[in-house]
């Protein structure tokens, strides 16, 4: 299995290159958390920043009084109004338990490809997980083609929603727990554009997403 520790000798430049606020990555737009407990049409906009093809189409559905869109709010809301999952970390918790916070997480991609029996079209994990990690950095991680790549040596489906991104969190989840400490060591001084420290599973997106991006060879 890839690690992000093969990278440990470029990742300080990668992160010193997103971070950047007169570099071309979206830190200082994407990373602004907002209301921590809420999600406003805008928030559910966010992921275009990260290069997702998202727009009205996808954002209106979600804000409608009932239908598979409203479900998907709902589900992802959900997260949000969950105490625990206010203060829950992606390392600790348990990927297939049938309660707890990384149920919801789960409940909220399930949602997009289920809710009211059709789903939602081009609007499935990506989407979804960068909406969230926005709201809870330290326990929802992005899932990415980039990313998953990386990590399983293929890109995902198009319009992945359940088994796809199942496939990466054990995965993601075993690598950072083991490399933790040299990460941590290497964000301890940057912070967000509003003043948060850099979470973690933000921190291994960055590395890994723009280890790919720039084509690095190190």
């Amino acid at each position: 299995m890839s690690s992000i520790g093969t990278l440990r000798g470029c990742a300080e430049k990668h992160l010193q290159t997103y971070v950047d606020p007169r570099g071309p990555r979206a830190f200082r737009t994407y990373d602004w958390q907002g209301d921590p407990e809420r999600l406003s049409p805008l928030d559910c906009l966010a992921p275009a920043l990260l290069s997702v093809r998202i727009g009205y189409k996808q954002v209106v559905p979600l804000f409608r009084p009932d239908g598979p869109g409203a479900e998907v709010l709902q589900s992802m809301e959900a997260v949000l109004a969950n105490e625990t999952c206010a203060t829950a970390d992606f390392l600790d918790v348990t990927l297939d338990a049938p309660t707890g916070p990384w149920s919801l997480v789960d409940r909220a991609l399930v949602a997009t490809g289920e809710a009211g029996g059709t789903g939602l079209p081009d609007f499935k994990a990506v989407a979804v997980t960068k909406i969230l990690h926005r709201k809870r950095p330290n326990l929802v991680p992005i899932f990415d083609r980039n990313i998953y790549q990386f990590y399983l040596g293929e890109n995902p489906i198009s319009g992945a929603y359940k088994d796809t991104p199942r496939r990466l969190w054990p995965l993601l989840q075993a690598d950072l727990r083991s490399q933790k400490e040299w990460i941590q060591d290497l964000i301890a001084a940057i912070r967000t554009p509003d003043d948060r420290p850099l979470s973690l599973l933000r921190a291994a997106d960055i590395i890994i997403w723009e280890h790919a991006a720039s084509g690095c060879d190190t």
